[in-house]
């Protein structure tokens, strides 16, 4: 790898496959571009360009995929699927049975109004 660095320092010009190999090296050093330029005795702009080129190529990689959104199942088809009933015990023994398809939130007020009425 050194001698790869040495080369991509004396050059004038990086091929694709060099400026990879450079871009891997000082992500895996940890260092500061700057400071890995540096060390190595290359330019840090040269370094940062070829960073947003490489950040510019992955960006333009990415594209919407197609989505398909299905309906939530009617009550009546969960009923046919074998769903079962749900029963809440509430205080001083009552109990309110909910049939599949309920809405929670209907459920909760539903709870509260019983409860505060005794």
């Amino acid at each position: 790898m050194e001698a790869r660095l040495a080369r991509a320092a004396a050059s004038n010009y990086w091929t694709e496959a060099e400026a990879q190999a450079v871009l891997e090296a000082c992500e895996a050093s940890g260092l500061s571009v700057a400071e890995f330029a540096r060390r190595h005795g290359l330019g840090p702009q040269r370094l940062r360009w070829w960073k947003k080129r490489r950040a510019g190529e992955t960006r333009s990689a990415l594209s919407f995929v197609p989505v398909h959104v299905a309906a939530p199942p009617s009550p009546e088809a969960q009923r046919a699927a074998g769903a079962a009933s749900m029963e809440v015990v509430l205080s001083r023994g009552r109990r309110l049975r909910v049939e599949p398809g309920f809405d929670a939130g209907e459920v909760a007020r539903l709870v509260r109004a019983l409860e505060e009425a005794c």
